[in-house]
């Protein structure tokens, strides 16, 4: 059992209203909906406006990708898919770690565009330098950090940062600026339809 719901969750992340809606004087609000299913973050749509009829779909051009989002997104499909994790999820990690560059190095040796420490890279059989094995390190990485904490995403995203064991320690989030900003970045990121270039 590695606790992972039978039946997808959905949980919408709501932005601030606007206003009132001319039209009824109605309140509007803006909602970006995520699908949470057997394999984690599954489906990420939206943005959508809650109405008296429901929640309806706001069609919303996408912002052109760079290159380097262009060639990275298809590494997210294919490690996604091998992992069952959502593509656009390892795209939001990927952007807030490095903004997909694939030859970034932390000051502390974290290498490419997951940030994968050596000795993680390592122990997940992949080669940090080489983009597409890095991509999937960090996949399969982030894979396992969402089965430890139950499919709870920003436990996973804040495990990925700091590591397993301080989520533990602290039994959720850890106290850490850089982390809570982390986490805070990521969802962000998933709760937007576009992202600035990086070109």
């Amino acid at each position: 059992m590695d606790g992972r719901n039978s039946l997808p969750t959905r949980l919408a992340l709501f932005g601030a209203v606007a206003g009132l809606c001319v039209v009824g004087m109605i309140p509007q609000a803006f909602a970006q909906v995520i699908e949470i299913g057997p394999a984690g973050v599954s489906t990420i749509s939206g943005p959508a406006i809650t109405t008296p009829d429901g929640v309806k779909a706001i069609e919303k051009p996408a912002a052109p990708k760079s290159a380097r989002h262009a060639e990275a997104a298809l590494l997210f499909e294919k490690a996604g898919g091998e992992v069952e994790l959502s593509p656009r999820l390892l795209e939001a990690v990927a952007y807030v770690e490095s903004r997909f560059n694939s030859k970034a190095l932390s000051p502390k040796g974290a290498q490419g565009m997951m940030q994968l420490m050596p000795q993680t890279a390592a122990e997940l059989g992949v080669d940090p330098a080489n983009p597409e094995e890095n991509v999937r390190g960090g996949a399969d990485y982030l894979r396992r950090m969402v089965i430890m904490f139950g499919n709870n995403i920003q436990l996973a995203l804040a495990a990925y940062n700091a590591g397993p064991s301080a989520v533990l320690r602290y039994g959720g989030v850890p106290p850490y600026a850089e982390t809570q900003a982390y986490v805070a970045a990521v969802m962000d990121y998933l709760a937007t339809t576009s992202r600035p270039e990086t070109d």
